[in-house]
């Protein structure tokens, strides 16, 4: 800055010098000192101005340059610098209010899914590796997978319930990340759909609610094992995996006082495999919106947070695998404006990279994502989240919910 400033006084020195010869005779020594003490204000002015402006662009061009060195990152950089937050330059923004594509509410663990899953990498990515059914067709993949295991390795809850089994290999991610909780698994179905042929059967500590022996959420006598001590509601993690309207299964939750929920498809807006899930009573679909369902439900809701998927769709560029239109998985195409920042970026850090090699060939699949399994296998993400519920007032919760006289 010291140039810009050096000229800036040569100019005003200048410029005093021509008002002095230029004078009228017969002005007083006061009448021309005027001008001159003006000058002089205005040229200490002008030094300082010159340097907060060169200074001050000093630290914006600073900033441009950081700002661009993070949207061109090399991998060299990235392995400098590993505790840059990729999310600066993802298009996806989450803001704490409704009417957005992209909302959380309050702070919750899913903030550090990075950190707890890579925290926990090795021993998750060996029972993942493991799960009964390694296609899992109509199922939970990684993405679902890995928010399910580091929820239950953050909450630690003493029981859960599963809604939607189908092939059971959620029942065993959950088992496998909560060795001594009390599971209660609800299915409609003996069997699972999708030519699974078997579901897996916990042994271990479960009560299940399935085939003949279905009873749905609601129907269940939960007070009974909260009684024989099978389950406390503030320790229960509640999973819900059954494409119903989700928005009308929060008054049972929370009259038997169930907080901890993980909805598995919560679908965007128009997007569905079931009628169900595209009526728009996801979280997703109606945090969306801005009406009186949807802000009964931000009123109700502790905090809410989407889990961030495993890497960004761009990964799957060399895919061919079609857009699918009921949602569900994540393309190419997608602008992301929608969806948490992965919690790792291979498209820009080498380290990130590494790591996603390294889950890629403990899973068997092709890092380049060519082809369908290996496609479905990483791109399978449906905006998973976890949110935690208001419960009712004790004396409601034991309420029969009948008018006596």
């Amino acid at each position: 800055n010291a140039p810009i400033r050096n000229r800036a006084v040569q100019v005003l020195l200048t410029t005093m010098s021509t008002m002095q010869q230029k004078t009228r005779p017969g002005k007083t020594s006061r009448s021309r000192g005027f001008p001159l003490k003006c000058l002089w204000f205005t040229l200490l002015l002008a030094c300082t101005a010159s340097s907060i402006y060169v200074s001050s662009n000093l630290v914006a061009n600073n900033e441009f340059q950081n700002n661009e060195a993070v949207r061109s990152l090399a991998p060299q950089a990235a392995a400098k610098n590993t505790t840059m937050k990729e999310e600066h330059n993802w298009p996806g923004v989450s803001k704490e209010e409704l009417g957005h594509a992209l909302v959380h509410k309050g702070t919750t663990f899913v903030k550090d899914a990075r950190q707890l899953l890579l925290s926990n990498l090795d021993e998750f990515l060996e029972v993942y590796s493991n799960r009964p059914d390694p296609i899992n067709l109509c199922g939970i993949r990684i993405n679902h997978a890995y928010a399910l295991y580091i929820t239950i390795k953050a909450l630690q809850p003493t029981a859960i319930i599963e809604s939607g089994v189908n092939a059971g290999v959620s029942t065993y991610i959950m088992r496998a990340a909560a060795p001594d909780a009390k599971i209660f698994p609800i299915d409609p179905l003996a069997i699972p759909i999708c030519n699974q042929q078997q579901r897996w059967i916990d042994t271990k500590n479960a009560v299940y609610y399935t085939g003949n022996e279905f009873k749905d959420v609601g129907d269940i006598d939960w007070k009974h094992h909260v009684k024989n001590g099978e389950m406390d509601p503030d320790r229960t993690l509640v999973f819900l995996d059954d494409h119903l309207p989700v928005f009308d299964r929060l008054p049972v939750l929370m009259k038997h006082g169930f907080r901890h929920i993980i909805l598995e498809d919560n679908y965007k807006k128009g997007k569905g495999a079931t009628p169900g899930d595209k009526g728009g009573w996801t979280p997703k679909q109606m945090l969306h919106r801005v009406d009186k369902d949807s802000t009964y439900l931000w009123n109700n809701m502790i905090q809410y947070a989407e889990f961030p998927p495993l890497v960004p769709s761009i990964m799957s560029k060399e895919s061919t695998h079609p857009q699918k239109k009921a949602g569900g998985f994540m393309h190419q195409t997608d602008t992301n404006i929608d969806i948490v920042a992965p919690i790792l970026r291979p498209d820009v850090s080498e380290k990130d990279n590494q790591i996603y090699e390294k889950i890629c060939k403990k899973l068997g699949v092709d890092p380049s994502l060519k082809d369908d399994n290996s496609y479905m296998q990483l791109m399978n993400y449906n905006q998973i989240s976890y949110f935690e519920l208001v419960p009712m007032a004790p004396r409601l919760r034991g309420a029969n919910w009948s008018v006596t006289t």
